[in-house]
């Protein structure tokens, strides 16, 4: 399966897994790319992650953060150069 290179990237920032010593968590894809204990440390890492891959692979890069009743939000976290927000 090939990916539309136009699409933006997606970060999914679930929320808190309860029992765990780090229980917020960012995902791409599948692959977990950092635990956290708190839910603003995981944020500032999805930034600084969408910010590394949006400039190594030139596309946008979306956080998704699930909300306490388990709806999304879509945040745009990094738009390469010369794109509109």
């Amino acid at each position: 399966m090939t990916q539309d290179i136009a699409s933006p990237i997606m970060l999914y920032l679930p929320l808190a897994q309860r029992n765990d010593a780090f229980p917020w968590e960012v995902f791409h894809d599948t692959h977990r790319m950092g635990a956290f204990a708190t839910q603003d440390e995981c944020f500032r890492h999805g930034l600084r992650l969408a910010e590394s891959i949006g400039r190594r692979t030139g596309r946008s890069v979306r956080l998704k953060i699930e909300n306490d009743d388990g709806t999304w939000e879509t945040v745009d976290a990094f738009e390469p150069d010369g794109m509109e927000a």
